[in-house]
C-alpha cells in the first residue's frame, strides 16, 4: 500500500505551495444506460414488459473529494461500475425465466453473457501540463482497491424440444458473489491502476476537448473465487437392452485463482464554436467501450452562471447543465418518469478556493 501511494506521489513534480491558491472540490457522478429495458426493470430482475432489441447495459457511479494546487491534483474516490453485454437470445431467455414464463418449444437459442462488475475505493494523483495559453494536457493515475467483482462469461447453445431441452453451455467467471449459482459471498482482494487523460485546445472562437477515463486499466486479484462449468445434454449411449439412453452431464469446479480485470474505457470528444459573447454551439461524442453517443447542444451565460441544453441522438435523452462559481449540476434523461428511463445521468459538484 505504501509503495503504491509513493508511486502516485512520484507522478507529480515537487512544487512549492507557499504562495499558490488551493481549490477543494467534491462531486458525485452517476451515469446509467440500458438498451433493452428501462433501468428500473433491469435492477428488479427484468420484471415487467417484454424486452426490446438490445445487447448491453452499463452504469458508472463515482463519489470523489480532493484538492488542486497549481498544476497538481490529489483525490480520494469510491466507485461502482457494471457493464453487461449479451445477445438477443440470452435477453429473451432471462426475461422468460425471471417472469416465470414458459420457453417456446422447438426453438434454438445462442447464449452469450459477459458481465464486468467492480466496486472499489481509490486514490488519484494528477498533473496538468500547460504548453501555452491554448493547449493544456492533464494526466491522472488512479490506484484502485477493489472490494467486489464479477468478471467472466457464459456462452453456448440451448434448444427446446417439445417437453425437454438440449444444451451445450460453458461458464467461466470469477466473482465475489455468485449470482448464477447463488453460492455464499466471499471477500475480494484486488489492487490495480488506471490512467485518465484530459486535453483542451483553444483557438479564437473554436475550442476542442478530449477526455479519456480508464483508457488503461489493470486490476489483479489474489485467490479470487471462480467457477468453471460445462453442461452438455448430448451424451448418448445404449442401455443393456440396446435402447438409446441419454445422460445429461454437468461438470465443473469451484476454486480460487489469480485473475486480472480490465475496465471499459470511457471517452469524450467535444467541440465548441462561439456564436457571440457568452453564447456557443456545442457538439460532443461520448463513447462507453464501443458504444457511441453523439450529442449536440447550445450554451449561454447569464451573469456568473453558464447553462447548456443538449440532446443525445443515441439514447434520445435531453440534458441540461448549470455551472456557477462554486456549484455544478447536470441532468440527462430520456423520460421524466424515471421508472421508464433507459438513460439517466446526474452530476453534482462543489468547488471552493482558499
Amino acid at each position: 500500500m505504501r509503495a503504491i501511494i509513493a508511486t502516485l506521489l512520484s507522478c507529480c513534480p515537487l512544487l512549492s505551495f507557499a504562495t499558490t491558491e488551493t481549490e477543494y472540490y467534491s462531486f458525485i457522478n452517476s451515469l446509467s444506460y440500458s438498451q433493452a429495458a428501462p433501468i428500473e426493470q433491469m435492477i428488479h430482475d427484468l420484471e415487467g414488459a417484454p424486452l426490446k432489441s438490445g445487447s448491453y447495459a452499463f452504469t458508472h457511479n463515482q463519489f470523489e473529494i480532493g484538492f488542486r494546487e497549481d498544476n497538481v491534483e490529489f483525490s480520494f474516490f469510491y466507485r461502482y461500475d457494471y457493464y453487461l453485454k449479451f445477445n438477443k437470445d440470452t435477453g429473451q431467455i432471462a426475461y422468460l425465466l425471471r417472469n416465470d414464463l414458459a420457453l417456446p418449444k422447438n426453438t434454438h437459442y445462442d447464449i452469450y453473457l459477459r458481465p464486468n462488475h467492480l466496486r472499489a475505493w481509490g486514490l488519484g494523483a494528477a498533473y496538468k501540463y500547460q504548453f501555452n495559453t491554448q493547449l493544456n494536457i492533464k494526466t491522472r493515475l488512479n490506484y484502485l482497491r477493489a472490494t467486489h467483482t464479477t468478471d467472466g462469461y457464459l456462452n453456448g447453445q440451448l434448444n427446446t424440444v417439445d417437453d425437454s431441452y438440449q444444451a451445450q453451455l460453458y461458464l467461466n467467471y470469477g466473482y465475489s458473489r455468485d449470482t448464477l449459482l447463488e453460492r455464499p459471498e466471499e471477500d475480494s482482494d484486488g489492487h490495480g491502476l488506471s490512467l485518465d487523460i484530459d486535453l483542451s485546445w483553444q483557438l479564437d472562437k473554436i475550442s476542442l476537448g478530449f477526455s479519456g477515463r480508464d483508457i488503461l486499466s489493470y486490476i489483479q486479484y489474489r485467490d479470487l473465487t471462480y467457477t468453471t462449468a460445462i453442461a452438455d445434454t448430448n451424451n448418448i449411449a445404449f442401455d443393456p437392452n440396446g435402447n438409446i439412453d441419454t445422460k445429461p452431464t454437468v461438470s465443473g469446479i469451484e476454486r480460487y485463482r489469480d485473475q486480472t480485470q480490465r475496465l471499459a474505457a470511457r471517452y469524450t470528444l467535444s467541440g465548441s464554436f462561439q456564436l457571440a459573447p457568452g453564447r456557443a454551439l456545442n457538439s460532443e461524442i461520448f463513447a462507453y467501450d464501443r458504444q457511441v453517443f453523439p450529442r449536440l447542444g447550445y450554451q449561454s451565460q447569464w451573469h456568473n452562471t453558464k447553462w447548456q441544453l443538449n440532446y443525445d441522438f443515441r439514447s434520445s435523452a435531453w440534458g441540461i447543465n448549470l455551472s456557477g462559481r462554486y456549484l455544478h449540476l447536470a441532468l440527462r434523461t430520456d423520460s421524466l418518469d424515471w421508472e421508464n428511463a433507459n438513460a439517466l445521468e446526474l452530476q453534482f459538484g462543489v468547488n471552493l478556493k482558499l
